[in-house]
């Protein structure tokens, strides 16, 4: 019984997370602090994330050491010249990003955006 109970339960962890891996996928936009925009291409290959950072002044920087677990995803990025680690949590709302730049503990909510 507790052989059965533990596989579902490995089996339901392994179907959110491969759920949650593609709706990562694609472009999602938002705003910090309500004035600069924040753009990201996602790409999600497993547990692996790989992806853009487009930057409020046009210039593009690969993420890496993008990684998803279940719900969450992390990755690393330079902002302003340092490279900076950002996590986020993916919700039925969108995805809430968290990390630190200039000392400041930041956070943005991003909606997923069809480009066309």
């Amino acid at each position: 019984m507790k052989k059965k109970i533990l596989l579902s339960a490995f089996c339901t962890f392994i179907s959110m997370s491969v759920v949650f891996a593609q709706d990562i996928n694609g472009h999602w936009t938002g705003k910090l602090m309500d004035q600069y925009d924040i753009n990201y291409d996602f790409k999600a290959n497993g547990d692996t994330l790989t992806g853009k950072d487009r930057h409020y002044d046009g210039t593009i920087s690969d993420i890496s050491n993008g990684k998803i677990i279940a719900d969450s995803i992390s990755f690393d990025v330079p902002i302003q010249g340092e490279l900076t680690h950002v996590t986020g949590k993916l919700s039925d709302n969108g995805l809430t990003i968290y990390f630190k730049a200039q000392g400041y503990d930041l956070s943005a909510d991003l909606k997923k955006v069809v480009i066309n």
